[in-house]
């Protein structure tokens, strides 16, 4: 990248050009030249090693300054090895057949809440919906319905079970729907588009962008900057009450990811560049906040009322970047990628982040997802004590998401690769002695 930064700025330090007619050629050879550049650093660029994390010699400055901080070696061997046995599946058989989930819960009874999206019935948006099952795997009922009454909703943003409730936020009529917990009947609807108008100075001139619901039933949420394209924005947590009441008046801020604009007609929408970098988050049982940033395997942990309390660091980082993966599938485009960066301070990384996912389960351990893989399609996930010590590591693909942790048990996706079809499988966690 130093070099591709090198060819930019001698360019533009030229200072022969006298005609607009010099300046319009300039500007075309410009442009070919930089187009050019891209598409030989995306040839050129070496196959991605099979090595999915490097140990740091040195730490860095950012994370020394970090306080209350407790660094583990990068190659910490796990005291235990972990086996997931099977115990029950929900949406196997019979009816509703689930086409695409997107997030499943344990709620306070017991029992699985299911969100999913079917993708093969046709239309725009695609129908939502949410199935509730018994903890035998027979299904019970559904909650709410499509449309833009009462209880309904159409695109669905979050679901979350908890403090006797079930939750679901509806992008497309921007309200959060409240359901009973026990009956799954409709309690209650709150619009959210108003929350940052009417709202904490702090977040008045912010974007609604999505919430976490707690244990305690009220709310981290999430507003987001409105930033040109090229500059990574950040965003702000509010802790609110379900009618929009802030609780929490020091909200906490966290870098968002670097976004781009395709240049395409008609125009489409912004698109977000993992690669460089984007802050996830977990919540305790106990209303702790865990964050990181995947470029650095930093997991920080605030208590309950967003208070900073300490941090745990690996000085692992990701495999070496290589744009090619982000560009060979068509999915970002190498002139856009390009022109991003022309207009901005940001430069391309050297690696890859090192995390993917994260999440915390009842008994306070911490599951950090490692990126791993040639193509990143497997997740090898680092199980840590509430100290911060590795437990135990376990892979899976990257598409059998794991969705819950509670009681000793995990909740993960499968996908019948005959149909296609996918289940919530619920396994029992073994951690072995080594």
């Amino acid at each position: 990248m130093s070099n591709q930064l090198g060819y930019k700025n001698n360019i533009r330090g030229q200072s022969l050009l006298n005609t607009p007619k010099d300046l319009q050629t300039y500007e075309h050879m410009r442009r070919s030249l930089t187009l050019l550049l891209c598409i030989l650093l995306v040839q050129c660029a070496q196959e991605p090693e099979t090595e999915h994390i490097q140990i740091l010699d040195v730490i860095p400055q950012h994370i020394q300054d970090v306080e209350n901080l407790t660094i583990y070696p990068g190659e910490s061997e796990p005291a235990y090895s972990v086996e997931l046995i099977p115990v029950q599946s929900f949406g196997e058989t019979g009816e509703p057949f689930l086409t695409r989930i997107a997030r499943s819960v344990v709620d306070d009874n017991g029992r699985i809440i299911i969100w999913d999206i079917d993708t093969q019935g046709g239309g725009f948006p695609p129908r939502n919906s949410l199935y509730v099952y018994n903890p035998d795997g027979t299904y019970h009922t559904p909650i709410g319905g499509r449309g833009k009454g009462p209880g309904e909703f159409e695109i669905l943003i979050s679901m979350y079970a908890s403090a006797g409730n079930v939750y679901a936020l509806d992008h497309t009529n921007q309200r959060l729907n409240v359901y009973n917990g026990a009956s799954y009947s409709f309690e209650r609807s709150t619009l959210v588009e108003q929350w940052s108008v009417h709202n904490h100075e702090a977040v008045q001139n912010l974007r609604f962008a999505r919430l976490d619901t707690r244990n305690d039933g009220n709310h981290l949420v999430v507003f987001a900057e409105r930033v040109p394209f090229g500059k990574a924005p950040v965003h702000k947590y509010l802790l609110m009450d379900t009618d929009g009441n802030v609780l929490n008046p020091e909200p906490l801020e966290f870098p968002a990811g670097f976004t781009i604009r395709p240049q395409t007609t008609p125009p489409s929408p912004s698109m977000t560049l993992p690669f460089m970098g984007s802050t996830i988050t977990a919540l305790s049982t106990k209303d702790e906040l865990y964050s990181a940033w995947t470029r650095d395997f930093l997991i920080k942990i605030y208590d309950a009322n967003g208070v900073y309390q300490s941090a745990i660091y690996y000085p692992v980082t990701g495999s070496p970047f290589n744009l090619e993966y982000y560009t060979g599938a068509s999915r970002y485009n190498v002139r856009d990628i390009w022109n991003a960066f022309e207009n901005s301070e940001e430069e391309l990384p050297e690696t890859n982040p090192v995390l993917a996912d994260l999440m915390v389960d009842d008994e306070d351990r911490i599951w950090a997802a490692v990126h791993m893989g040639p193509h990143r399609e497997n997740y090898e996930w680092w199980i840590l004590a509430p100290s911060g010590k590795l437990l135990a590591k376990l892979q899976r693909p990257r598409k059998q998401r794991i969705f819950d942790i509670k009681n000793g048990y995990l909740y993960s996706k499968e996908i019948d690769e005959d149909t296609g079809g996918e289940t919530v499988v619920k396994y029992r966690i073994e951690l072995l002695e080594k």
